[in-house]
């Protein structure tokens, strides 16, 4: 039988077959990558362009509404119908909640409560946005104020994510 390669050839040949397997073995192959939520983005660049103080609470405003399953616009919008998002605010009550009367320590208990409140308050679970917003505040422009407000900031509630 005639060989092709020389010998030294073979082994560095095996060598090379070998790299990438070995790393592989140094490499967490069970981690997904993490994939960019362009949420954020949006909602800073929106709050920014209205001079809105509570442009440094987006994650926290859109973390609060991922976990009491709203929608990541509402908590912004009313919080620019309330207090020009953040600009009016007293007491860091942000969405003027309690008829703007109630306090909280902080920017982030306000946004905590509320979105809780929104999600699963007796006046509130179960409630469509509509039925929701009438039940925040009856005035019949309010609603329209709100809804359009999300839309300036998203024309759709689900943004795809990228990686």
């Amino acid at each position: 039988m005639k060989r092709f390669l020389p010998p030294g050839l073979m082994i560095f040949a095996g060598i090379l077959g070998l790299a990438p397997h070995a790393s592989l073995a140094d490499q967490n192959v069970t981690k997904v990558p993490k994939k960019a939520d362009l949420r954020h983005a949006i909602l800073r660049k929106f709050l920014k362009a209205n001079h809105c103080p509570d442009q440094e609470y987006t994650e926290l405003l859109i973390a609060e509404a991922d976990t009491y399953g709203l929608d990541w616009r509402l908590l912004p919008s009313l919080s620019l119908v309330e207090t020009g998002g953040g600009r009016t605010a007293k007491g860091n009550n942000l969405f003027g909640w309690a008829n703007g009367k109630m306090s909280f320590n902080t920017i982030g208990e306000a946004i905590h409560t509320v979105a809780q409140a929104l999600s699963g308050g007796k006046a509130y679970r179960g409630k469509n946005i509509d039925s929701l917003l009438l039940t925040y505040n009856q005035s019949p422009d309010y609603r329209v104020m709100v809804l359009d407000i999300m839309r300036q900031i998203s024309p759709r509630q689900q943004i795809a994510a990228t990686e």
